[in-house]
C-alpha cells in the first residue's frame, strides 16, 4: 500500500510538472513560430532532426540502463550495487557524449550542405554539439531519481532548465541576435545548449546531496564485473538499435521537405508545409502526454522491480489497468483535439492550416498514447531490444512511405505514413506485450465504452450551444472544461472509471505480499 501512494504522489508530481512544461513549451512554441514563421520552423525542425541522431548517439541506451539496474539494486536493498551501477552509467554517458559532441561539433559543416542542403544550419548544429556530454550525464541521473523513486528532484531540474531555456532564448531573440532565419536559429538552439549544461550542474548537485544521507559499501570485483557485463547488455542493444532508428528518422525528415518540392502543388511552400505539420500541429497532439508519460516513466522500475521478485499477479493487475486507463485518457484527448481544433490552431499560432491538420491528426492519438504505454512496460519487463527492433521497422516504413507518397500526394503523404506506422508499431507492441505477460483483454472496456462516452459528450456539448461562443481563449478553456467534466461524468455513469481502480490496486497489492 506504501509503494502504491508513493506510486501515485510520483505520478502526480510528474504530472504536474510535465503539463506545466509542455505549457511553457507550446507557449514558446508560439511565439517561435511567430519569430521564424512557417518556413523558418521547417529549417528549425530540419536541424532538430539531426540533433535528435545526435542525443541517441550521446545518451546510448544509459536512461534506460541507469533506472533497470539502480532500481533492480534497489528491490535487492544493496546499496554497494546502487552506487556502483550509477558510477558506472557516468563513466559510460561521459565517453559516448564526448563522442557525439566531437564529430557533431567537426561534421556540422558538411552536414548541413550535404545532409540539409543548407549551410545556414551550420552554427546551429555546432551549438547544439557543446550540449551532449551534459545531456548524457543528466538521462544518467534522471534515471537514477526515477529508481529510487525521488521524482520531485528530476521534476525541479526540468522546471528549471525549461525556464532558464525560455528565458534566455527569449532574450536573445529579442534584444542581441540580428534579424534572419539563421541568427534566430542560433539563438533557439544556442539557448538550449546554456540550459542543458546549467541543468546538469543542477542534477548533480541534488545526487550529490542525496548520496551524502547515504552509507554504501563497495562491490567485489567479480559483482563489479557483473555490473558492466548489465550495463553493456541493456545499452549497446539499445543504443545500436536507436542509432539506426534515429538515423531513419533523420532521413525521413530530410526527405519530406524535398518530397513535398516534387509535388506541384506544394513545391512553393514545401518548407511552410513540414513547418506546420512537425513544428506547430505536432507539438499540440503531443501535449496531453505530459500526463500520462509521467505515470508510464514510472512503470519501468515498477515493472523491473516487481518482475525480479516474480511477482506476476501484481504485473498483469498493472498491465490490464494502465491499457483501460491509457485508452480512457486518450480517446478523451482525440475528443477534445477533434472538437477544438480549429479554436486551438488559430489561438496559439494564428495558423488556419494548423487547426485543419490537428482535426486531422487527432483521431491517430489514442494509438500513439497506447503504443507509449505499452514500450514503457515492455521496457520494465526487459524486453528493450525488441521495442528497439518494432521501432526501427517503423522508421524504415516512414522513409519509404514519405520517398514514395510525398511527391505524389504531398503534406497528405506524411499524414498517411504517420497513420500507418503508429497502427503497425501499436499492434506488433500489444501483441509481444500479450505474449510475455497475459492479459485481460475486454474490448468493450478497453474500447466501446470510452467511445460512446466520447460520441455522448460531443452531442451533448453540441445542444449546449458552446460552439457558437467567439473564438477567445477563455471560451477555449471553458468549452474544454465542460467537455471534460461530461466526458468523465459519463464515465462514471457507465463505470469505465470509479474509485474501485484504486482499491483494486491497493487489493492486489495486499494479496501479493
Amino acid at each position: 500500500m506504501q509503494k502504491l501512494r508513493r506510486f501515485m504522489v510520483n505520478g502526480v508530481i510528474l504530472g504536474a510538472t510535465s503539463l506545466f512544461l509542455r505549457g511553457l513549451g507550446v507557449g514558446f512554441g508560439a511565439f517561435v513560430s511567430r519569430v521564424l514563421g512557417a518556413d523558418g520552423m521547417g529549417l528549425f525542425t530540419l536541424i532538430m532532426s539531426v540533433y535528435g541522431l545526435a542525443i541517441t548517439a550521446a545518451a546510448a541506451g544509459v536512461n534506460l540502463a541507469s533506472t533497470r539496474m539502480c532500481a533492480e539494486a534497489l528491490g535487492r536493498n544493496d546499496a554497494a550495487a546502487l552506487n556502483a551501477s550509477l558510477k558506472k552509467c557516468l563513466a559510460y554517458s561521459v565517453v559516448c557524449g564526448t563522442l557525439a559532441c566531437t564529430l557533431l561539433f567537426f561534421g556540422a559543416e558538411y552536414v548541413a550542405s550535404v545532409w540539409l542542403s543548407d549551410i545556414r544550419c551550420t552554427l546551429s548544429l555546432r551549438l547544439l554539439a557543446l550540449s551532449l556530454p551534459f545531456i548524457a550525464a543528466s538521462n544518467v541521473l534522471h534515471g537514477y531519481f526515477t529508481a529510487v523513486r525521488k521524482v520531485s528532484k528530476s521534476a525541479a531540474v526540468q522546471i528549471f532548465e525549461q525556464l532558464f531555456k525560455f528565458f534566455i532564448t527569449a532574450f536573445a531573440l529579442l534584444y542581441i541576435v540580428p534579424d534572419g532565419i539563421e541568427y534566430a536559429c542560433m539563438a533557439i538552439v544556442g539557448g538550449g545548449a546554456l540550459a542543458e549544461i546549467a541543468s546538469f550542474l543542477m542534477a548533480l548537485t541534488l545526487y550529490l546531496a542525496d548520496r551524502q544521507k547515504k552509507k554504501s559499501g563497495s562491490v567485489s570485483k567479480k559483482d563489479s564485473k557483473k555490473l558492466t557485463y548489465e550495463l553493456f547488455g541493456i545499452t549497446l542493444p539499445v543504443a545500436g538499435a536507436a542509432l539506426i532508428r534515429s538515423a531513419l528518422t533523420t532521413v525521413e525528415h530530410i526527405l519530406i521537405p524535398r518530397g513535398l518540392e516534387k509535388n506541384p502543388l506544394t513545391a512553393n511552400t514545401a518548407m511552410a508545409a513540414y513547418g506546420v505539420l512537425c513544428g506547430m500541429v505536432i507539438p499540440v497532439i503531443m501535449f496531453p502526454t505530459a500526463l500520462l508519460y509521467s505515470f508510464t516513466g514510472l512503470l519501468v522500475p515498477e515493472f523491473a522491480q516487481s518482475d525480479a521478485e516474480g511477482d506476476t499477479v501484481r504485473l498483469r493487475s498493472m498491465v490490464t489497468r494502465s491499457l483501460r486507463l491509457t485508452l480512457i485518457f486518450s480517446i478523451g484527448c482525440a475528443y477534445v483535439m477533434t472538437v477544438f481544433s480549429d479554436e486551438l490552431g488559430m489561438l496559439i499560432y494564428a495558423n488556419n492550416e494548423a487547426g485543419r491538420f490537428i482535426g486531422i491528426m487527432a483521431p491517430l492519438i489514442p494509438v500513439m498514447y497506447l503504443d507509449h504505454a505499452v514500450d514503457a512496460m515492455l521496457k520494465g519487463l526487459g524486453e528493450q531490444l525488441y521495442c528497439m527492433k518494432i521501432n526501427i521497422a517503423d522508421a524504415a516504413l516512414c522513409t519509404f512511405l514519405v520517398w514514395f507518397l510525398c511527391p505524389r500526394i504531398g503534406i497528405y503523404g506524411y499524414i498517411v505514413t504517420l497513420y500507418a506506422a503508429e497502427i503497425m508499431n501499436a499492434s506488433l507492441s500489444i501483441h509481444k506485450l500479450y505474449k510475455t505477460c497475459p492479459f485481460e483483454v475486454n474490448i468493450r472496456k478497453l474500447l466501446i465504452k470510452p467511445i460512446i462516452c466520447a460520441s455522448g459528450a460531443f452531442l451533448l456539448l453540441r445542444l449546449s450551444g458552446i460552439f457558437k461562443l467567439p473564438c477567445t481563449w477563455a471560451a477555449l478553456i471553458v468549452g474544454g472544461a465542460v467537455s471534460v467534466g461530461i466526458y468523465v461524468l459519463l464515465l462514471m455513469l457507465t463505470g469505465s472509471v470509479s474509485p474501485c481502480d484504486i482499491g483494486y490496486l491497493k487489493k492486489q497489492k495486499i494479496m501479493t505480499r
